[in-house]
């Protein structure tokens, strides 16, 4: 054997965060130890590793189901039967809506959230549309959840009337009525009768449903609107805290205790695409609310919050839409580790139209999977003692409060959004969002990153223009993917009338082991415009080169290859490229200080990481003539 000595310290993981720290800025090189941290959206700062120190958890948190509860509000969490499977339904005509409903009841969905509404929900006019939509329904034992895009009021009184009919008792009755007067006001931009006044006629509806129907919660905090226009995790948590504080107070005005509007109320919140920070935002919402109502003199009973999660409408794509199914799954997964009572998953097809009975199987049986074969049910709060996500629960609680805190000096939720305020927060946060999604640093696979041109288009009935924006006011829904998609319709529009795609020739320098890298990213760039690459590796001369481009008749070329490469070949290559009819000539890669130098060759732009691609295939577009 030999006599090497062994070093057995190195042999082992660090014992310590401060021995750790030594390795890491040994590996780094130099660089600074924050190269290694990552910003997320509503200024938090994501650490490479967290220590107990960071979690602060000398004081254990309460156990699931004691107050704040960060765990969870039950005992046991998910464990006795799982969260509800609660699928939406928003199918225009009542008939088919109710038929959709039968067969979800009958292959594992549990709850319902109906969105009723001329414009973006089931038409639902009067008693017996209620009835028909709701035959199949067994009221007594079926959580049944509404969101009106109009005054609430009616469609809850549909609702009892429909319960009566089907004699249901009333104390069995369990769900939510959906008066949610600032989710009108944040989604059209009024409310019908004012907010207070809206308010004062639910006083009623509030203390009958207390005393004869305690599971059937009168009010509804829902983050639609703010998400789909763009809010940050942050903020989101933030404004449904602001929203419920605006109900308790308006409540306490009409004569209801803060105890029985509590009580009375239902949270429903989007997951985003940020797994961990959407996990942390769940649990940061029971602890905020939590923490407001006993601050207004509530029981702990009143304290726990039911809260409803639904996958989020802005991170899904029209285009390559089959990537919305790992999406759904991603943001079903970190809802249930977070702790949601009730779960709706999105079909794929959401952001095309109307879905289809396909759809609405696999984002059925995306939960029933991730309950019944993954078993996620079996552990009362899964997340619990992670060092990360408790660190991250409480940097976005406290964010949440500071933003809570402004709302509140500016008048409260009501008030931030008549002045505009929520709009702005809004706009600010898109742009810079915008900003990313357009340099690919927030990248959307099958859309930005890894497109697909040879789709199959997936086709639905399409759905009435979103919202019924009355005012300015009205909050603007957005999706992540909606500026690249509008270039990859210019060029699906283009391949109608001309027979084939924009197309760009691909002048690949140097062997394949040497250009392959760039050029394929340069490929996934110009396809995500809609733009055709057409592939050619390597020349033995700029002759041949150019006789290839007058063959492919692409009137855009990109050179591609080793930066090394470039001084040789730029000045020759351009020009017998741009003799033989190319438009546009390109170079792959920062030109640095060979800038000039390419540009007075004929180079007309370059193309690479972290510049902004929409602007550049906008501007291709408008030059290829595509739009």
């Amino acid at each position: 054997m030999s006599q090497t000595p062994l070093h057995i310290a190195q042999d082992f993981p660090p014992t310590s965060v401060e021995e750790w720290r030594r390795l890491v800025d040994k590996d780094l090189k130099g660089k600074p130890f924050t190269s290694l941290q990552s910003a997320l959206e509503g200024g938090l700062t994501l650490q490479p590793l967290y220590s107990r120190e960071d979690a602060g958890t000398a004081t254990p948190p309460e156990p699931p189901g004691v107050a704040p509860f960060l765990r969870g509000t039950r005992p046991l969490g998910l464990t006795e039967g799982g969260w509800l499977v609660c699928q939406e339904y928003s199918e225009p005509d009542v008939a088919v809506a109710a038929e959709v409903i039968r067969v979800d009841l009958a292959r594992g969905v549990s709850g319902l959230w109906l969105r009723l509404g001329e414009s973006q929900g089931t038409r639902v006019r009067d008693a017996s549309d209620m009835e028909r939509l709701l035959a199949h329904v067994p009221l007594s034992k079926t959580p049944v959840h509404l969101e009106s895009e109009s005054n609430p009021l009616p469609a809850a009184a549909l609702l009892l009337r429909a319960a009566e009919r089907q004699q249901a008792p009333r104390e069995s009755l369990r769900g939510c009525l959906g008066v949610d007067p600032l989710g009108a006001l944040a989604r059209t931009g009024s409310v019908q009768s004012g907010l207070q006044g809206l308010l004062g006629e639910a006083a009623q509806l509030v203390t009958s449903t207390r005393k004869s129907s305690p599971g059937l919660r009168a009010l509804l905090v829902s983050t639609r609107a703010f998400a789909q226009a763009g809010a940050t995790s942050v903020h989101e948590l933030a404004w449904a805290i602001a929203t419920g504080v605006e109900y308790l107070r308006g409540l306490e005005r009409a004569g209801v205790s803060p105890e029985d509007t509590a009580r009375s109320l239902q949270f429903s919140l989007s997951v985003g695409s940020q797994f961990f920070p959407e996990i942390a935002k769940l649990r940061a919402a029971r602890l905020l609310w939590s923490k407001v109502v006993a601050a207004s003199g509530g029981s702990a009973e009143a304290q726990a919050m039911v809260l409803h999660a639904r996958t989020a409408a802005a991170t899904k794509s029209r285009k390559d839409p089959w990537v919305n199914i790992l999406r759904a799954t991603s943001e079903s997964f970190a809802a249930v580790i977070g702790g949601a009572d009730s779960i709706t998953t999105s079909p794929f097809d959401e952001a095309i139209g109307l879905p289809d009975e396909s759809s609405r199987r696999i984002a059925r049986n995306t939960q029933l999977i991730l309950r019944d074969e993954s078993s996620l049910n079996r552990v009362a709060d899964p997340a619990g003692g992670s060092y990360y996500i408790e660190t991250l629960t409480s940097d976005l609680a406290r964010a949440a409060w500071t933003e809570l805190r402004r709302i509140e000096a500016l008048g409260g939720m009501a008030s931030a959004l008549e002045k505009g305020d929520i709009a702005r927060v809004l706009a600010e946060t898109c742009a810079a969002r915008d900003k990313a999604v357009r340099t690919r640093r927030l990248p959307i696979v099958g859309v930005s990153e890894f497109p697909h041109l040879d789709e199959v288009p997936v086709l639905r009935t399409p759905r009435s223009p979103e919202g019924q924006q009355e005012t300015s006011a009205a909050l603007r829904p957005t999706r992540l993917s909606e500026p690249f998609e509008s270039l990859r319709d210019a060029s699906d529009r283009y391949l109608a009338a001309h027979g084939q795609r924009p197309r760009a020739f691909m002048a690949n320098l140097g062997t394949v082991a040497e250009h392959t890298t760039r050029a394929m990213w340069i490929a996934n760039a110009l396809a995500a415009g809609g733009i055709e690459p057409v592939q050619h590796h390597g020349f033995t001369d700029a002759a041949q080169a150019a006789e290839l481009l007058a063959a492919s008749g692409a009137q855009l070329v990109v050179i591609s290859g080793p930066d090394g490469l470039y001084p040789e070949w730029v000045p020759g290559l351009t020009a017998a490229l741009k003799a033989k009819g190319a438009r546009i000539v390109a170079l792959a890669g920062r030109p640095g200080e060979q800038e000039s130098a390419y540009r007075a060759a004929g180079v007309d732009l370059f193309i690479y990481a972290g510049a902004d691609l929409l602007a550049t295939l906008c501007s291709l577009h408008t030059q290829l003539g595509v739009s």
